[in-house]
Order: structure tokens, then C-alpha cells, then sequence
């Protein structure tokens, strides 16, 4: 079974875009020119939503301790930029 296979199967979109572009990678150093702007198409589509799915898991606060500290720390900035503007 082939790894985008493997991937599409495990219903983890991240795992299946991670094999997806391999692939596209692997196929990008190893066929002709002709393709080369399709496959960079996808390749960058590809890439796009990765980086999409890591920045959403990024910001999703961990758990109860990590919302109260992201909290803390957005007060902090707020009270940061009242007082330099109060001075």
C-alpha cells in the first residue's frame, strides 16, 4: 500500500497532506519540465494547508492552565499600552 494511501485512510487530513507532499516533492526532482508548473501548483496549495492546520493548532490554547495563562498575558498587553499612552 502506498503512503498516500496509508495516509487517506488514517482520516488524519494533516498525515495525508504530509504524504501528499512528499509525493509531489519526489515526482517535482524526478519528471520532465512539461509538469513542472502543475505539480508546483499543487505543491504549493498543498504546503498552504499544512501551515493552515499548524497555525490552528497553534493557537488553540492546551488546556485550562494555557487559556488562563494566554489570559494573563493578553491583560498584560493591554495594560502595557494604556500605560504608555497615558504617558
Amino acid at each position: 500500500m502506498s503512503d498516500n494511501l496509508t495516509a487517506a485512510r488514517s482520516d488524519d487530513r494533516r498525515k495525508a497532506l504530509v504524504a501528499l507532499r512528499d509525493t509531489l516533492a519526489g515526482l517535482l526532482d524526478t519528471t520532465e519540465s512539461q509538469v513542472h508548473a502543475q505539480l508546483s501548483a499543487q505543491y504549493r496549495g498543498t504546503l498552504a494547508e499544512i501551515a493552515e492546520i499548524d497555525a490552528a493548532v497553534s493557537a488553540k490554547p492546551k488546556g485550562l492552565r494555557d487559556e488562563l495563562k494566554a489570559k494573563r498575558e493578553t491583560k498584560g498587553r493591554g495594560a502595557a499600552s494604556n500605560a504608555s499612552a497615558n504617558a
